[in-house]
């Protein structure tokens, strides 16, 4: 019984120095990755961050479609129809969803 007992040790440890190995990697994989996008510029603000950001229309139907915004693709929602290439402004966002309107072209 002694016997089983011992040669079953070196395996246990084995499998342990794995599993903390793994951790270990998992950790600097996670925290690496966070560390390279908290070094990416600050373009990303949308309506709470700058109260109104200009917008261009890249796809829209009826009340809904899709802006350009952040150098990112958002849906996006309007009282009125938009076309394609407009220019518009941020109201507000809702989750994931921005609220958008026509600007005045003079400002």
């Amino acid at each position: 019984m002694v016997e089983g007992g011992v040669a079953a040790l070196p395996a246990i440890a084995w499998a342990a120095g794995v599993v903390c190995a793994g951790a270990i990697l998992f950790l600097a994989v996670v925290l690496g990755w966070g560390a390279a996008l908290g070094g990416e510029s600050g373009d990303h603000r949308i309506a709470d961050e700058w109260g109104g950001e200009r917008v261009t229309v890249t796809e829209w139907s009826g009340a809904e479609g899709y802006v350009r915004a952040g150098g990112e693709l958002w849906r996006a929602r309007a009282a009125a129809p938009l076309a394609p290439g407009e220019e518009v402004e941020v109201v507000r966002r809702a989750g994931l969803v921005l609220e958008v309107r026509k600007t005045n072209r003079e400002s």
